[in-house]
C-alpha cells in the first residue's frame, strides 16, 4: 500500500483524529464470463467497505479504526477506483472479505462476453 496524506482535519477550531489515506494493492483477472478484483485490506470489516458499479467504473472505499490506539493515525481510509475494459452485469456482482484481501466478482454482460462459434460443414 502507498500512502498518500496524513493531515490533521479541524472543525470548529478543535482538531479531529489524524486520517491517513491509502491505495490499497490492487489485481484484476478477466475469464470468459466475469471480473475478479482481488485488493489487499488488512484490518477492513465487511461493514465498513463500501463498492460501488457505475457502467464500467467500479469505486471501493472502506475506513476503520487504525489497529495501534499508540499510533497517532487513528482512522485508516482506504479508496481505489477501477474502470473494466469491458460491459458488465451489476446485479450479478458480489464480494466478499477474508483474511484482509477483498474478492469482487463482476459478470460481463451478455454484449461484451466473447463467444466462440462453430462452423459447419455443408
Amino acid at each position: 500500500m502507498s500512502e498518500l496524506q496524513v493531515e490533521k482535519i479541524q472543525s470548529n477550531g478543535i482538531a479531529k483524529s489524524p486520517l491517513w489515506h491509502v491505495t490499497p494493492e490492487l489485481d484484476l483477472f478477466e475469464s470468459g464470463s466475469e471480473y475478479l478484483i482481488l485488493l489487499d485490506m488488512p484490518g477492513a470489516t465487511p461493514e465498513g467497505v463500501s463498492i460501488q458499479v457505475q457502467g464500467t467504473r467500479v469505486q471501493i472505499t472502506a475506513e476503520q479504526a487504525a489497529a495501534d490506539p499508540e499510533r497517532e493515525v487513528a482512522r485508516v481510509a482506504f479508496e481505489r477506483q477501477i474502470e473494466l475494459p469491458g460491459e458488465v452485469d451489476v446485479d450479478s456482482a458480489s464480494a466478499k472479505l477474508e483474511a484482509g484481501v477483498l474478492e469482487i466478482r463482476i459478470a460481463k454482460s451478455a454484449s461484451a462476453r466473447r463467444v466462440k462459434i462453430a462452423v459447419k460443414a455443408n
